[in-house]
């Protein structure tokens, strides 16, 4: 009886570079220096898998795809699936500048497959799927907050381009000025029907706001988020907009080993040119997590107002340099102050600088 030699890949590893599209993944595989295949296929982990069983098996898979719009799905279904996946920021791909000018998605998914043979990509860290939902709540009330403004300033923009004017010596949008607006002489049908829409739109979005307030309120109020939030709320400043914000940004305070990692992740360090003796400082860097660094900044102003230490240490910054950049260094304590009270599980003592 003749012996059967079965194809096996053991003990060897796989590189694929994922360039992921809604309806279809354009992959790219290599062996070491050696590319070995490039195809096309439906967006589906499972198809994948088989593929790959197919062709390498008993082969150890890694692969790797850019954070984008499909979020961590991806990376999950691979991994349930027992297939090794990290997710990478864009702008941290090396990239030559033939791949910049002809860029498409073979080139995309070889570029991703040989850095990650190369081991020279960093994961960016993937967070529990609830905190993730948690955080996809607080977003939404955020996204609705910047609608209700963004309404406001229509309606403002409205009554001044038309040339209207409402006999009222406070503007605080309460029912009263709503009712104010709707009884205006608007003097045309066309331009009364124009602000009645505006109107509506904007009682709209402040339901929807109100809604998602008192659901982020009940969140705040279910482990995880009502132990750290007790700790965040006693930092003066954070109140439970913000402590939520800043909870479902940061996930977990521990991956952070030390406090320049959390304010770069923040966003508050300068972006640095340095070539030989000559050193640029740019100013503030543009890559942040832009809801984490607002609620830091929101809450750094509140904070003045509440803790006469802070408050000594802002003028002392405000000697030399503009409000701007003394919030931002203001911002940097209140984010020691987070990262303390976090990983010590104690309140905060006011007073301390």
């Amino acid at each position: 009886m003749n012996k059967v030699n079965y194809l096996s890949f053991a003990g060897q590893t796989i590189y694929c570079g994922l360039d992921a599209h809604k309806t279809n993944w354009k992959i790219n595989c290599r062996m070491d220096d050696m590319e070995i295949a490039s195809f096309s296929q439906n967006a589906d982990a499972l198809l994948l898998k088989k593929h790959m069983n197919k062709n390498y098996p008993d082969a150890k898979i890694k692969v790797v795809y850019e954070a984008g719009f499909c979020g961590f799905g991806i990376q999950r279904s691979l991994q349930e699936l027992g297939i090794e996946c990290i997710i990478v920021n864009a702008a941290d791909i090396p990239t030559t500048d033939k791949e910049r000018k002809r860029k498409d998605d073979k080139r995309d998914a070889r570029k991703l497959s040989r850095e990650l043979a190369d081991g020279d990509l960093k994961s960016i860290y993937v967070p529990d799927q609830s905190m993730e939902h948690a955080r996809s709540l607080v977003r939404q009330r955020h996204r609705l907050m910047q609608d209700q403004t963004r309404c406001k300033n229509r309606i403002k923009h409205l009554l001044m381009f038309s040339g209207l004017r409402i006999e009222s010596t406070q503007e605080r949008w309460s029912q009263k000025y709503l009712k104010q607006l709707r009884q205006l002489d608007c003097g045309t049908e066309s331009l009364r029907s124009a602000l009645d829409l505006a109107v509506e739109q904007y009682q709209q979005i402040r339901k929807l706001l109100k809604e998602a307030t008192l659901l982020m309120r009940k969140l705040s109020k279910q482990e995880p988020f009502t132990t750290v939030q007790k700790y965040l709320q006693s930092i003066d400043g954070i109140g439970i907009i913000n402590g939520m914000t800043i909870q479902t940004e940061l996930q977990d305070i521990y991956r952070f080993k030390t406090l320049d990692s959390l304010c770069d992740y923040a966003g508050f360090v300068p972006d640095i040119s340095s070539s030989n003796d000559t050193v640029v400082i740019k100013g503030i860097t543009h890559r942040c997590n832009e809801f984490l660094r607002e609620a830091i900044v929101e809450s750094s102003w509140m904070l003045l107002r509440k803790d006469p230490a802070m408050l000594m240490k802002y003028n002392e910054y405000r000697k030399r340099m503009n409000p701007n950049k003394a919030i931002i260094r203001i911002g940097k304590h209140l984010l020691s102050r987070i990262r303390y009270v976090w990983k010590k599980q104690i309140e905060y003592e006011r007073g301390i600088v």
